[in-house]
């Protein structure tokens, strides 16, 4: 039992706000962990001391619910942070695409292209979608102002 000295010190110095308090500070994962040790060492001073503790009836299934609890919102964080990677690799792979069309566009424009026109056209709205998203920079054009 990994707690069993602190809970037993914190049982002993009959200080319920204390074990709260130092409970509290644990880890979040480790709490329901450091509950059921809790309920152990009551249950065995119960066997030593022929003292029945009340509140202990449903303590399993309340430790489950917190530990559930805990699981749900550790995998909810794990979830928005691999939403987050997501969503910046999808970023970096658009902005990586847009300067590939950039760097055509500018090619067919600098050589005068047969499509050079219609290029000149799709660079304004290249520039546009730049702006817009924060990523413009003059001198990217410069080629072809």
């Amino acid at each position: 039992m990994k707690y069993r000295e602190q809970l037993l010190d914190l049982i002993l110095d009959e200080n319920d706000q204390a074990m709260l308090e130092w409970i509290q500070k644990q880890p979040l994962i480790e709490q329901p962990d450091i509950f059921r040790e809790l309920k152990e060492l009551v249950e065995e001073i119960e066997a030593e001391s022929g003292y029945k503790i009340d509140g202990l009836e449903n303590f399993d299934d309340q430790i489950d619910n917190y530990e559930d609890k805990i699981l749900d919102e550790k995998l909810a964080e794990a979830n928005y942070v691999m939403a987050l990677a997501n969503q910046e690799k999808s970023s970096n792979e658009m902005f990586e695409a847009v300067e590939g069309v950039r760097q055509y566009v500018i090619e067919c424009i600098t050589t005068n292209a047969p499509n050079a026109t219609q290029m000149r056209e799709l660079s304004k709205q290249i520039i546009k979608f730049e702006k817009d998203a924060g990523i413009y920079k003059p001198e990217n054009w410069i080629s072809i102002e």
